[in-house]
């Protein structure tokens, strides 16, 4: 009887777990600090609501037409943020550790999501519910610093992102890619790549090749 619980039951894997998991939110406080300073007490309030979770290669997190209900902070894997249009699939970011994503625009206003979000690889994330959030907002006014700060730097990033459409090539965008996350680049299908830099497969091949002998 005893012998089927404890194999039934993996401690060995509950132990390995709680360890990583407190390296993780490690990793996320580090993340968070580094954009408005907290006290102690404050990231108290956030990390009890944080919970840990894991998904596999391929699964879907949230799918078009579905209300985000989660923040994730992303602690290791790769993930993709990707639409539909005319039964194509459209690539509009990647995601790498350590940041937050979602659908931002989902989760904000309380409206069905326009994008899908996948997970390329098995990853591991820190998540907060978005009632977690607004009653932790309520809670702390340094949290509620965090988030309007996490916007703001978001607005920034996309305006950069749409000045640089104009001036850099797909293959400068490759570069920086592979460049700021070669091991988990890897990972990823090409034809995703493709799909991102806006280019067929056959060109980003040219490009790899090119790069390759640089």
């Amino acid at each position: 009887m005893f012998n089927n619980f404890f194999h039934t039951f993996d401690f060995v894997s509950l132990i390995r777990k709680k360890r990583m998991k407190k390296i993780y939110i490690a990793q996320v406080r580090g993340f968070i600090s580094s954009i408005v300073p907290f006290s102690d007490k404050d990231w108290s309030l956030f990390d009890k609501r944080l919970v840990y979770k894991e998904f596999e290669k391929n699964e879907i997190l949230l799918r078009t037409g579905e209300v985000e209900n989660y923040m994730y902070f992303l602690v290791e894997g790769v993930t993709r943020i990707f639409q539909y249009k005319n039964d194509i699939e459209y690539t509009l970011r990647f995601n790498f550790p350590i940041v937050p994503f979602n659908s931002y625009a989902s989760f904000i206003s309380r409206t069905p999501s326009l994008i899908n979000v996948e997970a390329l690889t098995d990853i591991k994330v820190l998540r907060m519910s978005y009632n977690d959030i607004q009653s932790l907002y309520e809670e702390s006014k340094m949290a509620e610093r965090v988030g309007r700060r996490m916007l703001e730097l978001l607005y920034v990033e996309r305006e950069i992102k749409e000045l640089q459409m104009h001036s850099k090539t797909a293959e400068d965008y490759y570069f920086e890619l592979i460049k700021s996350n070669k091991g988990l680049t890897e990972q990823i299908p090409q034809k995703h790549i493709a799909s991102y830099l806006g280019i067929t497969p056959e060109s980003l091949s040219r490009i790899r090749k090119k790069i390759s002998l640089i």
